[in-house]
């Protein structure tokens, strides 16, 4: 399976009705765009970007400095696209009803910052309706070398012990645009209890301690959200 993952960020003067806007858009994408096999989409359910309108610039560590503090806050809405191969990714590509809601989405998002991986991996749709995905991206530091980058993939991979954790997907990838992110880490549990407890807990962090050193950790994109496809 192919699947394109975007993760957007709200603008500060973004509505909440141009929020319900924007997930009816993407709700769309599936029924009317060619080439999509199957969709999912959600908003973030661990506060999004909240924490960027609750403390102001001035006392935030700036992303130059916070090499491995972390990302300011999460994202605030993922789209997660699926195509049988190539061919289907470049028919919604140019489906005029994709281009408008991405017009859309622009106008109601940080453009510059929205992530993009576009990777595989083994079918079927890795999509359960009602449940819990945890969505995290990020970029490989210039130096990190095969070992720093294999120690990250098995560390999150042992998400897979946690309890409550249903699956653990890790993809890296293939698109050709230089604004593409590196990789990309899927997690799904059972219910939301079970993400909040992990994403905020010990082990997520004792992970990312791991995972941080061989990325530019600061620009990692996430969203943890309720699963609303096929």
């Amino acid at each position: 399976m192919l699947r394109h993952t975007a993760l957007f960020i709200h603008r500060d003067t973004t509505v909440d009705g141009e929020k319900l806007a924007m997930l009816r858009g993407l709700a769309y994408l599936r029924m009317e765009c060619a080439g999509v096999h199957a969709a999912d989409y959600g908003d973030d359910i661990l506060g999004g970007s909240g924490r960027l309108l609750e403390i102001p610039p001035w006392k935030r560590t700036p992303r130059w400095r916070a090499r491995l503090e972390g990302p300011p806050s999460s994202y605030d809405v993922a789209l997660h696209l699926d195509f049988e191969d190539e061919r289907g990714m470049a028919a919604y590509d140019a489906d005029e009803a994709h281009r408008g809601v991405a017009r859309f989405n622009a106008s109601v998002s940080v453009d510059e910052l929205t992530a993009r991986v576009d990777w595989l991996y083994d079918g079927p749709p890795l999509i359960e309706r009602g449940r819990v995905r945890h969505t995290a991206m990020f970029v490989w530091v210039g130096d990190a070398d095969p070992d720093a980058r294999s120690a990250a993939f098995d560390a999150v991979r042992s998400f897979a012990a946690a309890s409550g954790v249903e699956s653990v997907t890790v993809g890296e990838s293939i698109g050709s645009h230089s604004t593409d992110f590196d990789w990309i880490l899927d997690v799904q549990f059972a219910d939301t209890a079970s993400a909040q407890a992990l994403v905020g807990g010990a082990v997520y962090a004792d992970v990312m301690r791991v995972v941080a050193p061989a990325t530019k950790y600061e620009w990692t994109a996430r969203v943890t959200h309720v699963m609303r496809g096929l």
